[in-house]
C-alpha cells in the first residue's frame, strides 16, 4: 500500500513539474539547460522559441491542384499570389498560429498565412509562385530547423 501511494505521489510531482515548464540542469550533462514544455495543440516537447528539424517542402499558389477550390487565398483570407507577387516570404504550418513569424534554416524568415492538411501537422510548407514549378519540385523534402521567431500584430499584414 505504501509503495502505492509513493509511486503515486512521485508522478504527480513529475507531471505538475513537466508542466511548469521550470528550466533545470540536466543530470548527465551539468553544464546544459533544458526546458521541458508542450509547443501548442500539436504536442510536440520542446522550447517553442528554439529551433526544431522540421520536415520543410515547398508548394505553388496559384495552382489549384496543389491548393484548393480558392488557389490564392490562404487559411488567414488574405490573397497569396497578391502577397508573394509583392516579395512577402510565406508558409503554410499547423503547428503554430497564424501570422507567426518562423526562421527556416537556409531560406530566412516566412510568415505563416496558410494551412496544410492535417496528416502533415509536423511540416512547414514554403509558399512559391504559381510559375516555379519546378523550382518547388527541386526543392522537394528536406529536413531543416525551424525557429519560432513571433507573431505578427495584424496591422503588418492586414485584414482578411
Amino acid at each position: 500500500m505504501r509503495k502505492t501511494i509513493l509511486l503515486t505521489f512521485v508522478t504527480a510531482v513529475v507531471i505538475l513539474w513537466i508542466g511548469s515548464g521550470i528550466v533545470m540542469k540536466a543530470l548527465l550533462a551539468p553544464e546544459v539547460e533544458s526546458k521541458i514544455s508542450v509547443d501548442g495543440p500539436s504536442g510536440f516537447f520542446g522550447n517553442p522559441t528554439s529551433a526544431l528539424v522540421r520536415e520543410v517542402t515547398a508548394y505553388n499558389v496559384g495552382r489549384r491542384s496543389q491548393t484548393g477550390d480558392s488557389p490564392c487565398i490562404g487559411a488567414t483570407g488574405q490573397n497569396l499570389c497578391r502577397l508573394i507577387a509583392q516579395g512577402l516570404k510565406i508558409c503554410a504550418a499547423n503547428f503554430v498560429a497564424p501570422k507567426t513569424i518562423l526562421n527556416i534554416e537556409g531560406y530566412g524568415e516566412c510568415v505563416v498565412l496558410d494551412r496544410m492538411h492535417r496528416r502533415f501537422s509536423h511540416r512547414v510548407d514554403i509558399a512559391m509562385r504559381e510559375e516555379e514549378v519546378g523550382k518547388a519540385l527541386e526543392f522537394g523534402i528536406r529536413r531543416l530547423q525551424v525557429e519560432v521567431k513571433s507573431v505578427l500584430p495584424e496591422k503588418w499584414i492586414g485584414p482578411r
